[in-house]
Parts: structure tokens; sequence; C-alpha cells
């Protein structure tokens, strides 16, 4: 009984901590990110329109002796199928030891199964990134 409730305690733990995390995250993505133009556009709003002055100007020729350099395109890494096998069987020895602390061999066999089958979802969506 004991192993089942530090389960249920370790799954609701992960999931508070995670959902933490995605805060978090978002949090910091949004410091470093570029400003937003609302906040200054709304300021300028307020105030009086400025007065403009219009000057013109003689175009120079200007030369230029290098050509542009060519550009370099990066091509995504593709996920190894080692890499894969990885991530699908982590996830299911992980089912699987949960699965046998829950229920025994049966519920090995059970949490194998969906630790394989999410493991392979997560690898299917996360693939191209």
């Amino acid at each position: 009984m004991k192993s089942k409730i530090l389960i249920a305690a370790g799954l609701v733990l992960a999931f508070l901590v995670g959902t933490m995390a995605n805060g978090i995250y978002s949090a910091t993505s949004r410091a470093f990110g570029p400003a937003e133009e609302n906040s200054i556009s709304a300021a300028h709003s307020l105030s009086s329109p400025a007065a403009s002055r219009t000057h013109f100007v003689q175009p120079r020729t200007v030369y230029v002796s290098d050509p542009a350099p060519a550009r370099v395109y990066q091509t995504q890494k593709k996920r190894s199928l080692e890499r894969e096998a990885l991530i699908v069987g982590g996830s299911a020895g992980a089912g699987a030891a949960i699965g046998a602390a829950a229920g025994g061999k049966k519920g090995a066999g059970i949490g194998a199964l969906s630790g394989g089958v999410a493991g392979l979802v997560y690898d299917l969506v996360t693939r191209n990134k």
C-alpha cells in the first residue's frame, strides 16, 4: 500500500514541478526576447506630434569591390536511429519499473507497453525540432 502512495505522490510532484518549470521557461524567454512595440507606441500616442524638418541630400555613388557572400543554408540534423531507440527503450523501461512496483509482473508488462508508446509519441513529436 505504501508503494502505491509513494508512486502517486511522485507523479503528482513531477506534474507540479513540470508545470512550474514551464512557467519559468516562458518567463525567461520573454525576459530575453525583443521588447514589445505596443508599450512604446502607447507612450508616443499620448504626446503631441513632433515637428520634423526635411533635408534633401545628394545621393552618393558607392563602389563595392567584394561581392556579397554566398548564403550558407543549415540543414536540420536528423535524429539517429540509436537515439530514437534510446528514447523509446528508456521510456519503456521507466514504465516497466513503475508498473512492477505498482502491480507485479502484469503491471510491469502494462507499464512497459504504455511507456514504450509514450516514448514513441514523444519521439515522433520532437523529431524535427
